[in-house]
Order: C-alpha cells, then structure tokens, then sequence
C-alpha cells in the first residue's frame, strides 16, 4: 500500500480529560459497581450452599442404605446445614441493601 492511497487527517488538539466530570460519573456508578458485586457474590455463595447441600444429601441416603436407624440424625445434619448457609447468605446483605 502506498502513501498516495492513505487518507490523511488533520492534526488535532488533544483534549485533557476533564478530572471533576470523571469523578463525578465514577462517583454516580459506583452504587450500581457496588450492587453488582453483592449480586454476583450471592450467586457464588447460593451455588456453593446447593452444591453442598445436594453432597449431604446424597452422603445421607449412602448413611440410610448401610445404617436405617440413624435416619433422623442423617436429617438433622442436612437440616442444621441448611440453617447456617441460609443465615450466611442472609448475612451478605439482602435485606438490608449491603450497608452493615
């Protein structure tokens, strides 16, 4: 390609940023960069607390099979499971817009 074929341009000014305007706009995202995250982290959290109760619930039913009688144990373990991964994911915030 030669140099006839490009198109040339005039010098421009270049611009500097303007410092109060880009505060201004981080400062008008930061609630939304903010709520993103607690959203995102209660989805790792939410996926974490299933993908463990789905284990000990199957670890459960294998318990049933070899040992019948310790039935109301193997569900109070999954129950008491169930209770504290609840109240953490309560914890991240949900109810009271993230502010602790």
């Amino acid at each position: 390609m030669s140099d006839r074929s490009l198109v040339r341009r005039n010098a421009q000014q270049v611009v500097q940023p303007d410092q109060l305007l880009n505060a201004q706009v981080a400062e008008a995202q930061r609630p939304s960069i903010l709520a993103t995250a607690r959203v995102h982290g209660s989805v790792v959290a939410a996926s974490a607390a299933m993908q463990g109760a789905v284990t000990l619930s199957h670890a459960a039913d294998v318990a049933f099979r070899v040992s019948p009688l310790g039935e109301d144990v193997y569900r109070s373990i999954v129950a008491a499971y169930g209770n504290f991964v609840v109240g953490e994911i309560q914890r991240l915030g949900f109810h009271t817009g993230g502010q602790q």
